[in-house]
């Protein structure tokens, strides 16, 4: 492939040690680097502006760390919270306008707690993407019920769901200069997912398209563990081995709710022999 100019844009909070990790990674590279920080209310947590090619830290949406942490008890629970759909696509609004005017070819968007060792994996999505007219790359949610607009855990993601997770994305840099994750509007206070899709639903109907004739879908997993360079927060990934994933996963593509809800239980029960 011939050389690329990629940016990255970080929406971070305090998870310092992985985010300079990614950054000696794009600094190498010659990566242009953009870090917008929720203020995690401790100075050692704030990340150093020098290594970016642009910084902004922004208020904390949650009201401090304890706060925080007692919001992040409720992932994987039937118990909606406010968070994350307020902080990421606010961050990532601030970080891709800033990336808007840069010569650039890509842009990764990732959060704080997603390390990035190398672009080998991210180089082989983007060749895809060429191949395939895309212009965007992202994982989705299948199989899973995620909380509707008024906060019920209700809203079963089918094959179909447009729904993105906000961890790890690539989107052409021209799609970018035209406005996409510029300003991602929050369409669900509880699911950063759908404000993230949303945004894609949008940018594609202005160009009378629909999600999948611009979407490049990477992986049947949300959190994938066959991308080289590009490693998930531990705690999201799963615990099985990755060929039992991802035949959970292609039968969970397959099949409705009621099925998907006994898959749940049953993996549920098995991860925790297998921790």
């Amino acid at each position: 492939m011939e050389n690329l100019n990629i940016g990255f844009v970080i929406s971070m909070y305090d998870e310092i040690d992985i985010v300079n990790h990614s950054i000696l990674c794009f600094k190498k590279n010659k990566c242009k680097v953009v870090v917008i920080q929720s203020n995690p209310g401790n100075k050692e947590k704030e990340l150093d502006s020098n290594q970016c090619d642009e910084y902004d830290m922004l208020p904390d949406v949650t009201g401090g760390k304890e706060n925080y942490l007692k919001m992040r008890e409720k992932d994987g629970t039937d118990q909606p919270y406010i968070m994350g759909a307020i902080a990421i696509p606010r961050n990532y609004n601030k970080g891709f306008n800033l990336m808007k005017n840069m010569e650039l070819d890509y842009v990764v968007g990732i959060n704080g707690d997603t390390k990035i060792t190398n672009l080998i994996g991210i180089k082989k999505i983007i060749e895809k993407m060429k191949e395939s007219g895309k212009i965007i790359a992202c994982t989705r949610y299948i199989g899973f019920i995620t909380f509707d607009e008024q906060g019920k855990f209700i809203d079963f993601q089918d094959r179909g769901s447009t729904q993105i997770m906000p961890q790890f994305f690539i989107v052409d840099h021209k799609a970018v200069k035209e406005g996409m994750f510029c300003n991602i509007k929050t369409t669900n206070k509880y699911s950063t997912e759908q404000c993230m899709g949303d945004e894609i639903v949008r940018f594609a109907k202005e160009k009378s398209k629909g999600f999948f004739d611009i979407a490049q879908i990477i992986s049947r997993s949300p959190y994938p563990r066959n991308i080289k360079g590009v490693s998930y927060n531990p705690e999201q990934v799963s615990k099985m081995p990755e060929f039992l994933e991802l035949l959970i996963r292609w039968i969970r593509e397959q099949n409705g709710e009621n099925v998907n809800m006994l898959l749940t239980r049953l993996t549920k029960i098995a991860e925790k022999f297998i921790r």
